[in-house]
Parts: structure tokens; C-alpha cells; sequence
């Protein structure tokens, strides 16, 4: 899969599963999407399939095809990557079926924005949020680069099959991450953990993303504790690390 196609995979795999999580601690992103039940599929050649739904105005995520769909098709990755990298670049979409509900579909791009606005801003009103859902959407990541990026099989081989917990006392609920089924989920996970790593304040959590974390320091301050297997939690972090670096690259 070349680098086009993972970073138009990561869209559909890592970022859109992100917006029913957010949108129910968001207001503003939860009335972008209320209104009448539509599904809209995403799909492009040699890529993953994914939907987006609202049923009585709740959103889900799935990796399938749901009936009566609004089906979007990209003729390539890049055309995929333009409509969903906020460039405001025009893309080239070709809509397959659920023709009658193409109206209703067109107000995701207004909860489109929504979503971009709280992963790309820190405003104070919704730092936890921006935090909380970056690091969702880096945990989605590291799954579709251990699955779709050529090293992925064998870094995954590497890092075992155990579960990671994040959490931080202003998320709304911890993140996990559970390497021998490669899924992720809110909560605490029904499988055994075996790293928990805990960010004692958001700005350790963004000091993390933004890759300017002293991990030693912290771990010598306390704002940043890892119980359990300390090797998972580096090794994991590189793997999202370089899943970030596709979808963000400096």
C-alpha cells in the first residue's frame, strides 16, 4: 500500500471512527449531526470501506457498507485524501447509491468541520477534548500502519498482543488499545492489562502529542506514570509516532 493509500486508509480507519466519540461530549458537533437517520459509505480503489450513521440522531462508526447508504466512491487515494484533509481542495467523488439521501448526507460537512476544528485547535473551551480525541485518533492509527504498512506485520509480531490503557483526570473516559485483536475502545477493557499509562494533566498529554515530551523527566516528576510492561508503552509509541507522521507530516 503506497503512502497515498494508507494516509486516505488512516482517514477512513483512524479519524472518522473518531466523531461519534466526540460527539458525545461535544454540543456543538452533536447538532451538526442531528437531524433525519442517514449512512454514508466512503470507499476507493484497493482501500477500506467505512461508514458514518446517525440514527435518531446518535452517530456510529462502522467498517461496513450499511444498507441504504450513501455510497461515495474515490477514483483514487488522493481523491480521498482531498476530501478529507480540510485543504478545501475540490475532490472527485462518485456517488454509487442512496441517490434519494443525498440531501440529508449534506449536512456531515458542517460536522465535518466541527471534528477538524476540535482535533486541529486548543481552544480553552475544548482542550480536554482535543487532547482526548487526538490520542484516539493516534491509537486508531497504530492499528490500520500494523495492519496495512508493509513493516506493520512484523512490528506487530515485535510488540506482542497485549492491552494498553491511556488516561488522564480530564478525559472524559480512559482509551484502550488491545494488540492481539488489534481494536480499541473506551473504558476499561474486559482483557487483562498490560500497560497503563496515566498523563497526570492535559499538558503532559499535549506535550505527547506534540512529540516534545521528556518521558524520563516526567516519570521523574510524576506527571507521567506507566505501570506494568515499560517496553509496550516505547515501542507502541513509535509505531504512533510514525502513523501520526502520514497524517501530520512536519
Amino acid at each position: 500500500m503506497s503512502d497515498t493509500a494508507l494516509k486516505a486508509a488512516l482517514y477512513l480507519e483512524a479519524v472518522l471512527p473518531v466523531m461519534p466519540l466526540l460527539a458525545a461530549h461535544d454540543t456543538p458537533l452533536a447538532n451538526a449531526l442531528a437531524g433525519s437517520d442517514v449512512a454514508v459509505a466512503f470507499s476507493f480503489p484497493g482501500g477500506p470501506t467505512a461508514s458514518l450513521s446517525v440514527v435518531d440522531d446518535r452517530p456510529t462508526y462502522s467498517p461496513e457498507i450499511r444498507p441504504g447508504s450513501v455510497r461515495l466512491w474515490f477514483p483514487t487515494a488522493g481523491q480521498l485524501v482531498r476530501a478529507f484533509d480540510g485543504s478545501g481542495r475540490t475532490a472527485l467523488a462518485v456517488p454509487l447509491g442512496g441517490f434519494t439521501r443525498l440531501g440529508r448526507a449534506r449536512r456531515l460537512t458542517a460536522a465535518g468541520r466541527r471534528l477538524e476544528a476540535l482535533l486541529n485547535t486548543r481552544s480553552p473551551d475544548h482542550l480536554a477534548l482535543h487532547a482526548w480525541s487526538n490520542l484516539a485518533v493516534g491509537i486508531h492509527a497504530a492499528i490500520t500502519w500494523l495492519r496495512r504498512h508493509p513493516d506493520g506485520p512484523a512490528t506487530h509480531a515485535q510488540l506482542g498482543h497485549g492491552t494498553a490503557v491511556f488516561s488522564c483526570p480530564s478525559f472524559p473516559a480512559p482509551l484502550w488499545l488491545d494488540l492481539g485483536t488489534l481494536t480499541t475502545g473506551i473504558g476499561e477493557p474486559a482483557t487483562p492489562v498490560m500497560v497503563r499509562i496515566t498523563f497526570a494533566d492535559l499538558a503532559t498529554v499535549l506535550a505527547e502529542l506534540d512529540h516534545q515530551l521528556d518521558a524520563t523527566a516526567a516519570l521523574g516528576f510524576g506527571t507521567l506514570k506507566i505501570c506494568g510492561y515499560l517496553p509496550l508503552a516505547e515501542n507502541l509509541s513509535l509505531v504512533m509516532l510514525n502513523a501520526g507522521k502520514l497524517l501530520k507530516p512536519s
